[in-house]
């Protein structure tokens, strides 16, 4: 508010006239902010639903993966790093859900729940595509079961919280996430 002083004035009713006017060249001011405000806002609007409509109009990046492309690329895992299918699909069934373009909360992508450092380093390079991630998350479970050597629970500790936290602990960490994953995916292998 601009600075009105009482010494400039003659009269209280000029003082207070000057004040009044100063409140009203202010909210004046306010106001011309606002409705700038609010056209920039509408601007991104307008630019942000555009270029989800061109998005949308575009297509899927890619087609929809089916159950049997699923299967086929469960199957070709387990047998490129012998494992077990049915803990390759234990896995994505409580990590995904079979979802190829899910993304969890902390950043983990696609059926296997590749975090985007532990898909690079399995050599997937594009971790939404279904069959390089379910072949990445078969690769990373395998080279678990070798360094917990077959042991299951470790196995599964280690895909969920990390090696560092099993080494740490020696055991399955003491993370309610962690145990409730061990224990949903031995139960569903019947465990």
């Amino acid at each position: 508010m601009a600075y009105v002083s009482s010494m400039t004035y003659t009269n209280e009713a000029q003082f207070l006239e000057a004040v009044q006017q100063a409140r009203s060249a202010q909210i004046v001011r306010e106001n011309a902010r606002a409705a700038a405000l609010a056209k920039k806002a509408a601007s991104f609007q307008n630019i942000f639903q555009n270029s989800m409509n061109q998005y949308k109009a575009s297509g899927p990046v890619q087609s929809p993966v089916t159950s049997e492309a699923l299967d086929g690329f469960f199957q070709k895992a387990a047998e490129t790093y012998g494992i077990s299918i049915d803990l390759l699909r234990a896995v994505a069934k409580q990590e995904s859900g079979f979802q190829t373009d899910v993304v969890s909360s902390a950043g983990a992508i696609g059926v296997m729940q590749l975090m985007p450092s532990t898909a690079s380093y399995l050599g997937v390079s594009d971790p939404y595509n279904a069959e390089e991630n379910i072949m990445g998350g078969a690769r990373l479970l395998s080279e678990l079961l070798n360094r917990y050597n077959g042991d299951i629970s470790l196995t599964l500790a280690a895909y969920n919280a990390g090696s560092g936290a099993v080494d740490k602990y020696g055991t399955i960490p003491p993370y309610e996430e962690t145990q409730n994953f061990v224990s949903k995916i031995k139960a569903s292998l019947g465990m």
